[in-house]
Parts: structure tokens; sequence; C-alpha cells
């Protein structure tokens, strides 16, 4: 039997991923995204799924099998989250957390949109990764300064972060997707093969590009200026964890569940060249 499932967040770093991955695999896809593409591509459904509107997710979640939960950063998440699965609690859910979730006090956001799912679906799976690759091509986060002001700049107080390919967290959800028998009630952190703080990631760039890349550490305070509040203080706690570790240990779950090697910042940066230049390289 054809399993759907429901993928959240999917015109995401990871949710495009996991749909397209699923398509290729003959899995029907649920593509849900506040603002659905214009286009439909075979075996992949284009719904409306908008956090802020509780009747398109309780009608997007209506008889899958599956749900790929991008968990959404709303201050109401846990309720959202909740009401969400409470919708379909048959469904397996596989829910994208964050790595160091599980040192966290019960009654963090974090843990609480975890708690949300544990307690409420019937099969379901935490993914926790460490920081994207991609934030790094992403002009929401760093691709613009490294491009036109060739400058890293990251409160990580010098800690290695234990930076994961996208792909790589797609495969890992795939796998757990199309197996839920071996991988329900666990919890898998997601890195990539090596801890790499962000003064070593600044001199990859530099050495690729051909010129320098500053990196930088400001005190976390200094970055959340014109922030509201809860935003602030998420990514307070955000930096504070990067400072003290929290995202450099490393895990085999990318090699244990795909089989192969996850994808390392330099492969990740030689393949993305382009990205950071100003005026990119033409086509072959």
């Amino acid at each position: 039997m054809t399993r759907t499932v429901l993928v959240t967040g999917a015109r995401g770093k990871t949710g495009r991923e996991v749909a397209a991955r699923l398509r290729r695999s003959g899995v029907l896809v649920r593509a849900g995204s506040s603002q659905p593409a214009g286009t439909t591509t075979a075996g992949t459904a284009q719904v409306r799924f908008d956090w802020h509107d509780p009747a398109t997710w309780r009608e997007a979640v209506a008889g899958v099998d599956a749900i790929y939960l991008m968990r959404p950063d709303l201050p109401a998440a846990p309720e959202l989250v909740a009401g969400a699965v409470e919708a379909n609690p048959d469904a397996q859910v596989v829910l994208l957390s964050e790595q160091g979730a599980e040192t966290l006090s019960p009654d963090h956001w974090v843990r609480r949109v975890e708690d949300a799912v544990v307690t409420r679906a019937a099969s379901w799976t935490l993914l926790r990764p460490s920081w994207f690759h991609q934030v790094l091509t992403d002009p929401r986060f760093y691709r613009d300064a490294i491009r036109d002001d060739r400058v890293l700049s990251l409160p990580s107080g010098g800690a290695p972060i234990a930076w994961v390919d996208a792909r790589d967290i797609a495969d890992v959800a795939v796998a757990v997707l199309r197996a839920p028998e071996d991988h329900h009630g666990r919890a898998y952190t997601i890195t990539g093969p090596e801890p790499v703080p962000v003064a070593s990631v600044a001199r990859e760039l530099s050495a690729r590009l051909g010129h320098r890349v500053r990196a930088e550490d400001p005190a976390p305070e200094d970055t959340l200026h014109g922030l509201d509040p809860w935003t602030a203080d998420l990514l307070d706690d955000l930096y504070r964890r990067v400072r003290h570790g929290g995202f450099g240990e490393l895990s085999p779950a990318v090699k244990q569940i795909t089989g192969r090697e996850p994808t390392s910042m330099g492969e990740f940066i030689g393949a993305h060249l382009d990205r950071w230049r100003a005026n990119p390289m033409p086509a072959p």
C-alpha cells in the first residue's frame, strides 16, 4: 500500500528535500506550506498549511499515514503542534527539533514542543540536528555578509559546531518515514562528521574564495537589538548553548541510518562557492 506523507514547511531547507526524496521513492506527498507552490508535480499535492490558521492544518493532516513536522518558531508552538497531532493521532510524526533538546528543562519551549508530539502521537521519532550548513548560503542568515562584507559573525565564543547538511537530515527523515516500526520512540541527534569552529569555517571560505573572510565573535546581546522580546530570548538562549559547547558533540546517526558518511563542511563549501561570489563564474 502506498503511504501518504504530509511534509510541513515543504518549501524550507529540509522540507523541500524530504518531499523530493519521498516522491522519488513512490510515496504520495502532501506538500504543506502557508503559500503553496502554484505548480504541481506527479506524486505531490500542494496543500495550504498555515500555523496561524488551524483550519488549514486540520484539513492537511486528515487521512495521512505520516507527518514530517517542521517545528514552528512561534511562542504558541507547543499548543499548535499538540493541536495538529491531535487532528490525526494515528499518523506517524517525525518532528524536526534541535540538538541538545534532551539537556533542557521540561518547561523549556523546545522540550514542550517535543512533548506535544511524544504524548499524543501513536508513533513518533524526534530528529535533533545541529546547525545547518545551509544557513551559510541563506540570504536571511549569513550569505550576504559573507559575500558582500566578507565577514562571518556568530556569537559562538569560539566553541565548535557540528554543522550538518540539510540534505543529510532529509535522508535520515525519509529513512525514518519509510520504516516507522524501526524508529518509533527514538530521538536521533544528527550532526556532520566533525565539529568546526566559526573561525575555521571562515578560513575555509577564505582559502576557497581566494580572499579573506573575517570571523567575528560578537557578544550575544549585540546581535539582538530590534528583535521582539520572545525572539530575543530564544536567540540569547541558543547562543548561550552554542558558547557552552551544546552544538559541538558528534553523533553517528547519519552513517547508522543512511549507510553513508555525512557531508563535511569542506565538501559543502566547495559545492557552493558561487553563492558567496559577488560576480559568480559563468557556467561552462
